[in-house]
């Protein structure tokens, strides 16, 4: 988790939100999904290569790591031409995708959109193939 005073993670609401989406596909409820990613709850599960290491645990075992840590991202993949990055709603999440256990870190999805943009990532899957399977697209101008 990166450093952040105001963050508490709990994707309740944001699985709340994902489901309401696919029961109606709509831009409000889209929208609904998008900004619970931006607020102070929603994290991302992200595959690394290697475990990161983080400080400072808190009382439910969440810790920091610093902004700038280097990580290397395990489910970023070259689909039709555009980056896409695999991210999960928890660790059940990915071992259901990847059928292993595999290294990984928990982020504020606001932080995993952040990267997305830095490293140029069009598309973001979370859950992939799963009940709870959500989209996030961008259009990138050149």
């Amino acid at each position: 988790m990166l450093e952040n005073d105001t963050f508490n993670p709990n994707n309740t609401s944001l699985l709340k939100k994902i489901k309401a989406f696919q029961a109606n596909q709509n831009q409000e409820t889209f929208m609904d999904v998008f900004n619970e990613l931006q607020g102070d709850n929603a994290f991302l599960v992200v595959p690394t290569a290697e475990p990161v290491k983080g400080e400072n645990r808190d009382k439910n075992g969440w810790s920091t790591i610093e902004k700038g840590t280097p990580m290397t991202f395990t489910s970023v993949f070259e689909v039709e031409n555009q980056k896409v990055m695999g991210v999960f709603t928890s660790q059940a999440a990915l071992t259901i995708w990847s059928q292993e256990t595999k290294p990984f870190v928990s982020i504020p999805a606001r932080d995993v959109l952040e990267i997305a943009m830095q490293n140029d990532i069009e598309k973001i899957i979370i859950d992939s193939n799963q009940e709870t399977m959500f989209v996030l697209g961008r259009t990138i101008s050149k």
